[in-house]
């Protein structure tokens, strides 16, 4: 039996997230402008969503935004369809990530949306998927390999979606002149 080299197996899962992650830095447009621009003027809450590792990702991102003054938090999509949608208001906007943009527990807070008017930044790397045609502002992820040997496990994806996640925060940061003190404001027990 041949034994495994796992740092050589590190190694390339590396190798091949910094592909994707280049994949993405030459993927940003003007909808990425757009979507700074109408969060920036949100007078509701930014509200991210998704479902399964999707979903942990826009977690982590409400929780970054909240951090630097974009009022915002994670609605899971499966639980929206469960009597959550009520925490969803005719100001709010919702971004949702999805890589596939067709996972069957977004529908109902799609339709919901969309019957009250409520603005959605769809991030997805299917231009055709149900996510991005319902989206007023659709942004495309390059499709990647993921790191896995079989090419199936959410990995590179999901780096890509949270390396998105940070460059939203920092472009929302920059637009809003944050900066350290206001940092420490919302930071009083960080270092």
């Amino acid at each position: 039996m041949k034994k495994l080299n796992y740092k050589k197996i590190a190694k390339q899962v590396i190798s091949t997230e910094i592909v994707a992650l280049k994949r993405l830095q030459k993927s940003f447009g003007k909808s990425f402008s757009q979507a700074v621009e109408l969060i920036n003027k949100c007078q509701g809450k930014l509200i991210l969503s998704g479902i399964g590792k999707s979903g942990l990702i826009a977690a982590k991102g409400s929780s970054t935004l909240s951090s630097l003054s974009t009022s915002s938090f994670f609605l899971n999509a499966a639980e929206a369809s469960h009597g959550d949608m009520g925490s969803i208001g005719k100001k709010d906007i919702l971004l949702i990530l999805s890589y596939s943009g067709e996972t069957e527990e977004l529908k109902n807070i799609i339709g919901y949306a969309n019957r009250f008017g409520i603005k959605i930044i769809g991030v997805a790397s299917k231009k055709d998927s149900l996510l991005l045609k319902a989206s007023d502002i659709k942004i495309v992820l390059p499709e990647v390999r993921e790191a896995d040997e079989g090419g199936f496990v959410p990995t590179s994806s999901t780096t890509m979606q949270l390396a998105f996640g940070d460059a939203l925060a920092v472009a929302l940061m920059s637009k809003k002149k944050f900066n350290k003190f206001n940092f420490r404001q919302l930071h009083p027990a960080g270092t």
